[in-house]
């Protein structure tokens, strides 16, 4: 606060006749703050003990509680957050399985963990409390008499702590190694929004309230401890002085030691002496502590930037680790020195790191420790660091409630974080070096530039989130792309538009005004817009709190003898700043500002012949598209940036027309071998035009046959996710026995429109639309259209951990001179895991009915591709051209025998079942529980269709095969007669049938889905 109102005098001064009114509003301000903010207050004394036999912790905890509301409290939330492990029906195990991870449901039990042994009292007197009917790490005390505000009660408890494994979650131990969190009874917080009882979770974080902590360890005396708080056990510092001594002689024996994974320092026996140390910290909010018996020490100091006060860092890591972790002490004063002088001086006397292990998580922070997982390498090891310990003051000092509004510690922590490379390494290539340590045509990408390619290529698919979500809301892609990065790229935005004297300005004022409190993104917001004296709403409305994304067109550039003249359109969905960069002989000479709210703007610059004109020349504004932001004088087309070719893919920079290529081979049975190149612009960042042209020279056909996709992508504000249109080219040789028909080659041409349905949740619910078109023209002496349609596909899927269902409801029309047909098809498959183990089998129930409701053929003859199948489209069934065929127009042989997975889906290859009238169907796939053996199941399809005349049924089973949905092979052992006598002399392996799903470019399909 103090600073605040200094620069708000200050600004005033310049202004005497407000002078008065101004001084007098600062006051009004501070008293009203005063009056309308309150928060509780706990402290601990607790004293607990180590059994590294058994892995438990037991111990009593004692707190006071402080009611500084205005509201008489009946009850006290508890969090009991080590029952969060004792089963998979915790919130903790639900989230954990809806993930894919079984541990806590199939685990072995000694993994497991809990706290038992409770037996509340308040002021030493026995009290009512009882468990949470839902959430069984949540307890609650009932209170004999309600505590009235300004009054304080003591609670006290015993509590047995069994330790789980370290690979679950944040609290375990591996071996003989602890990593000692979020272990003791803690009340919840208490704010103006009432109760905030929260269970554990894995994704998802913490809020607790504020206090003191007196905490006291007994173990086996050879552990090394680093905790929380300031030691006070004069022997335990005289301890660790004498490891810190030890490690240094020895750094060079550890460095000889097997690193990493490859090394495996053994624990030694634990001493049969025990000791017991005490820490001590007050404004802080949470207490954690790791113990190892193995552990190097190593011990520097910082000097804070603003009041020179110094910090002792400590860095404790496995001797295995030691050549990762050299320098972990200029890591930890390299962050506790820009996080300070960014924000506010660190207000501990201690800051430390400890070495994780393999535990789980990359690192996890706690109030002046930080416990860090495995990393492969320094670069790695200083960015993790840095980042954990700037959580000290991202919820450490200001203590947001992660949990709702996650953003407010992991995205202004990501912000420093990246400011902090920037800082330190200005011409660092992080990115580049990740993605094939370079050789990816990644020159030049930083560490900026990985939030901002992660960010983008999560909304050009429509998957993106608000930032504002609940942190147990977000995917578990969106929870690191969007919570972490797009927030660290929104903040770096503003950074950039306030500059960083303005910026700094408003962080150190929020952490005045807010350290050891807790502030809502309204007090945040508050605070900036007040130092800045900016309407901020552009960053706290449309960029937090929506999906709406930032496009910036540069419009129009005229340079004259009197400067520079440049027009600006805002094609997004974000009224925010602009930034325009000009350029004179490849130097930067001007930069300029346009301020929010303009969706058209003219800027008339100084510079005079300026060679070249961009909007965020930086590329810190996080632009959904940026190949429209680039003018340049010298080029005969201005806003077209020239074009350069790369091999394979790459990163779509603004200033080059990128065009990928690398050499491909294909085959089918009629072009036979064909040999081409592929040419496209699809490459790490987005571009809302994409096209990808292969074309092949084809040995069968003696000529150029491939394949071709065009697309545009919108980004709907509301309602759709995602909106691409699109068109599908193939040209490929024909069959010479395909009836009616000579030897020549096929054009088909698919305009498309493809839509995801649905707002940005994360909910197992999917919804998607495609229409698609047909021309499908033969190419001999002549070209001849042989036939136009369409079809319209609503898809609806729900993916839950143990059910998953898709339902497809499709209307296809075809016309041709000779046939018009015209047919509707629903199709619903429910697939459910009949073992939850790590075998994780399914069982497939699909359902197929469909009614060809206009059939009308000039020949008299029923046209067989204008049929359903029994078995499946093949080739000539495929009258969209959705998938791709070795033998498209085959009716006999081996590449006549792959079909698709759709229609009546029997896992046969008989042209049996053919109807252009209705056929209904029922399919069943049983994964056998055969370990490490879950490609192989039995089958069963069950249908009937009619003929034109009656009615006709058929069954089918066997044994199948599949990888994902990719690939199928079908083996079958029994079938009805009428289907086993429709092969006639058909040999076995005839019968045989394959499915490859290979097209996936137009139907918004991802990679992923094709293996689930």
């Amino acid at each position: 606060m103090p600073i605040c109102i200094i620069n708000l005098f200050l600004y005033k001064y310049f202004f005497m006749k407000h002078l008065t009114l101004s001084i007098l509003s600062v006051l009004i301000t501070g008293f009203t703050f005063g009056q309308s903010y309150w928060q509780q207050e706990v402290n601990y004394t607790i004293q607990v003990k180590l059994d590294d036999k058994n892995h438990t912790i037991s111990g009593f905890d004692e707190f006071e509680y402080v009611n500084n509301s205005p509201d008489n409290l009946d009850r006290i939330y508890i969090h009991l957050w080590p029952n969060a492990y004792r089963n998979g029906k915790t919130a903790l195990g639900k989230q954990q399985y809806s993930n894919g991870e079984t541990a806590l449901r199939f685990g072995p039990k000694e993994d497991l963990g809990s706290i038992d042994s409770l037996d509340f009292k308040l002021n030493g007197q026995t009290v009512k409390w009882e468990y949470d009917p839902i959430n069984i790490d949540i307890a609650v005390i009932l209170l004999p008499t309600p505590l009235l505000p300004g009054q304080r009660v003591s609670v006290s408890t015993p509590f047995k702590v069994k330790i789980p494994s370290g690979s679950i979650s944040r609290l375990g131990h591996i071996g003989q190694s602890y990593q000692i969190t979020q272990w003791y009874p803690k009340p919840a917080v208490y704010d103006k929004n009432g109760w905030n009882p929260i269970p554990y979770l894995n994704q998802g974080e913490f809020y607790s309230e504020y206090g003191s902590f007196d905490v006291s360890i007994t173990l086996p005396k050879n552990y090394v401890v680093a905790a929380t708080g300031d030691l006070q056990t004069q022997s335990e510092i005289d301890f660790l002085n004498a490891k810190a001594t030890e490690t240094q002689k020895r750094f060079g024996e550890f460095l000889e030691q097997k690193q990493g994974k490859a090394g495996k320092t053994p624990f030694p026996e634990s001493s049969s002496e025990f000791k017991t140390i005490r820490y001590t910290q007050s404004k802080v909010h949470d207490f954690a502590w790791f113990a190892d018996k193995r552990y190097g020490v190593l011990k520097g100091e910082v000097t804070l930037p603003h009041s020179k006060r110094k910090v002792t860092s400590w860095a404790m890591f496995v001797p295995q680790n030691a050549a990762v972790w050299t320098d972990a002490i200029e890591y930890i004063n390299d962050g506790t020195y820009y996080y300070s002088l960014w924000n506010g001086d660190y207000p501990y006397n201690n800051v430390t790191a400890v070495d994780g292990t393999i535990s789980a998580g990359g690192g996890m922070e706690y109030p002046n420790v930080t416990v860090i997982g495995n990393t492969s390498n320094k670069e790695e090891l200083e960015v993790v660091i840095v980042h954990e310990v700037g959580h000290n003051w991202f919820y450490g000092i200001l203590g947001s409630n992660e949990r709702v509004h996650g953003w407010m510690d992991e995205g202004m922590n990501t912000l420093n974080e990246v400011r902090y490379v920037q800082t330190k390494y200005p011409d660092n290539t992080r990115l580049s070096d990740m993605v094939l340590n370079g050789s990816f045509h990644f020159e030049d990408l930083d560490h900026h530039d990985l939030s901002d390619i992660a960010y983008r290529m999560t909304a050009v698919i429509g998957e993106d989130q608000p930032i504002e979500t609940h942190s147990a809301e977000f995917s578990s892609m969106n929870y690191g792309t969007i919570m972490y990065m797009k927030t660290g790229l929104v903040f770096y935005y503003l950074k950039d538009y306030l500059g960083e004297k303005l910026f700094d300005d408003c962080m150190h004022a929020y952490f005045e005004e807010w350290k050891f409190k807790h502030p809502q993104p309204e007090d945040m917001k508050a605070t900036l817009e007040r130092v800045s004296k900016k309407d901020l709403s552009w960053l706290f409305h449309d960029l937090i709190q929506t999906t709406n994304h930032v496009d910036y067109k540069l419009s129009s550039v005229k340079t004259s003898e009197n400067g520079t003249t440049v027009k600006v359109k805002n094609k997004g969905q974000v009224d925010g700043p602009i930034e325009i960069n000009v350029y004179k002989n490849d130097q930067l000479v001007e930069t300029h500002w346009i301020e929010p709210g303009q969706k058209k703007s003219r800027s008339d610059l100084k510079t005079k012949d300026a060679d070249r004109v961009e909007i965020d020349a930086s590329n810190d504004i996080p632009e959904m598209y940026r190949q429209n932001n680039t003018w340049m004088a010298n080029k005969a087309f201005k806003k077209l940036e020239p074009i350069h070719m790369e091999f394979l893919s790459g990163y779509n920079e603004k200033d080059k027309s990128e065009l990928y290529w690398t050499p491909i081979i294909a085959g089918n049975v009629y072009d036979q071998f064909m040999i081409g190149a592929a040419f496209h612009n699809m490459g790490i960042s987005p571009n809302r035009f994409q096209y990808f042209i292969a074309p092949m020279y084809s040995f069968g056909r003696q000529m150029v046959s491939g394949i071709g996709e065009f697309s545009y992508t919108c980004l709907p504000k509301s309602g759709l996710k995602v909106s691409r249109f699109g068109l599908s080219v193939k040209s490929f040789k024909n069959d010479s026995s395909y009836a009616r028909k000579q030897d020549g080659a096929y054009l088909a041409l698919a305009p498309y429109w493809f839509t995801k349905i649905g707002n940005r949740t994360n909910s197992p619910i999917s919804q998607s639309f495609l229409l698609q078109g047909i021309v499908k023209a033969d190419i001999q002496a002549n070209t001849s259209t042989d036939y136009v349609g369409g079809f319209a596909k609503y898809t609806f899927g729900v993916n839950k951990p143990d059910h998953k269902l898709s339902v497809i409801l499709r209307t296809d029309a075809v016309f041709s001179s000779e046939t018009e047909m015209a047919r509707v098809t629903a199709d619903a498959t429910y697939r459910f895991r009949y073992l939850k183990n790590t075998m994780k089998r399914w069982v497939e129930v699909r359902g197929f009915i469909g009614n060809t409701y206009h059939y009308k053929n000039s020949l008299g003859i029923k046209e067989y591709r204008m049929g359903m199948s029994l078995s499946g489209n093949d080739g000539q069934q495929d009258l969209f051209f959705e998938d791709y065929y070795f033998g498209r127009g085959l009716v006999d042989g081996m590449w006549s025998q792959q079909r698709d997975e759709n229609m009546g889906g029997f896992k046969s290859t008989a042209y049996f079942g053919t109807t252009t009238h209705w056929m209904a169907t029922s399919n069943v796939y049983f994964q056998l529980p055969i370990p490490k053996m879950g490609i192989f199941g039995l089958f069963a399809d069950l249908g009937a269709f009619h003929n034109g005349t009656s009615v006709t049924s058929a069954i089918n089973t066997g044994v199948g095969m599949r990888l994902g949905k990719v690939f199928g092979l079908y083996f079958p052992i029994w079938m009805s007669k009428e289907l086993n006598d429709s092969y006639g002399n058909s040999s076995y392996a005839e019968k045989i049938r394959f499915t490859l799903k290979m097209n996936i470019v137009n139907k918004g399909i991802k990679l992923s889905s094709l293996m689930n």
